[in-house]
Parts: C-alpha cells; sequence; structure tokens
C-alpha cells in the first residue's frame, strides 16, 4: 500500500465513530498527536479506529495498523515495531518516518489500556 492510498482511507476512518473508547493521546516533540481505540474478540485484536493530526505520514501509519493489525493474535500485535512500519509503507521520506515511532507508541498505549488491573499481592 502507498502512502497516498493510505491516507486516503486514513482520512476517512479518522471521522468515523471510534469502535470503543480511545487510549489518552500519544504526541512527540513536534506536536503531533495520535490515539487507537482498539477492541478485542477474545486473545485477537478486533476493529480498530484512531485519531491522529493532520500529518499525512502518521495518519497513513496509523490507517496501516488499523488495516492490518485486526484479527491478529494480541501478542503478535504488540510485538510490531515502527520499522515493522517503515518497512510495511514504502516511499515516507527519511525525514517523516519517525511518525512510525509515534503510532506505534499510540497503538500499543491502547493495547496496555485494555489490559485488566494486576491483582494486589
Amino acid at each position: 500500500m502507498t502512502v497516498s492510498e493510505l491516507l486516503e482511507r486514513g482520512l476517512r476512518r479518522n471521522r468515523e465513530a471510534l469502535p470503543a473508547d480511545p487510549a489518552p493521546d500519544c504526541t512527540d516533540a513536534e506536536g503531533n498527536a495520535a490515539r487507537f481505540a482498539v477492541t478485542l474478540a477474545g486473545d485477537r485484536v478486533g476493529p480498530i479506529g484512531f485519531r491522529a493530526t493532520t500529518c499525512a505520514t502518521l495518519i497513513a501509519y496509523c490507517e496501516w495498523l488499523a488495516e492490518t493489525v485486526p484479527d491478529q493474535r494480541v501478542s503478535l500485535a504488540a510485538a510490531l515495531t515502527p520499522r515493522d512500519l517503515i518497512d510495511a509503507v514504502p516511499g515516507v521520506p527519511p525525514l517523516k518516518r519517525e511518525r512510525a515511532v509515534l503510532a506505534v507508541a499510540a497503538f500499543r498505549a491502547a493495547l496496555v489500556s485494555l489490559a485488566p488491573p494486576a491483582e494486589p499481592t
């Protein structure tokens, strides 16, 4: 998938109703922000929504996650890295590839927010 294809679909998804309550925003030093709303279906990731600032690369990376991760085991989804996004979405200028770090951080924050609280010992 190209950045422009992902951006086009991501702009639509960015305005759709979220499938769950979103995790808190993750931000970077440049003021970009992203947050995901993730659902679970047993041990697999269910539908995903997101909200992201208007950076085309960030929206494309978030859309790639929203399209690719559903139906994966949670453990595999949690193991995704920024390098996985960079490799999966060709054509991103080197200066914009840092957005993959923000997208993955926001996605992982959403997964963590779904985890049940630890039992006190």
